[in-house]
């Protein structure tokens, strides 16, 4: 049976799919336990197998890859990378593979997955 997220891949550049292999091999490296699915055109991560325990997303688009962060809002961005100005959301769009490659984004996936399960104060 096909791999429904490499299916999904197959339809962008190389360039965007070789962006995406790197932060899947961040992502997976640095959220033990995530469970990773396809929803709404993005690789998804959630503490479980429900979107709405999503902590942070890979989603293409022609000429760049967003790295989202559902509650990005609460992450300590020393680099600044994160953009958004939304009560919780932020992302972090990815252009070239030497970016995807920036240890800075692995410390932004880290602490989402530290803090993804921590309940968001009204």
């Amino acid at each position: 049976m096909p791999d429904p997220i490499e299916e999904f891949l197959s339809n962008y550049p190389e360039e965007i799919r070789k962006v995406i292999e790197e932060l899947r091999k961040v992502a997976g490296s640095s959220m033990h336990g995530a469970h990773e699915f396809l929803y709404y055109d993005a690789i998804s991560y959630s503490l479980n197998d429900s979107p709405l325990g999503r902590v942070c997303y890979i989603s293409p688009m022609e000429k760049y890859v967003t790295l989202g962060f559902l509650y990005g809002a609460r992450l300590d961005d020393q680099h600044h990378l994160l953009e958004g100005g939304g009560k919780r959301a932020r992302h972090v769009k990815i252009r070239t593979l030497d970016k995807a490659r920036n240890p800075a984004l692995k410390d932004l996936i880290k602490a989402a997955w530290t803090y993804g399960a921590e309940p968001v104060s009204k």
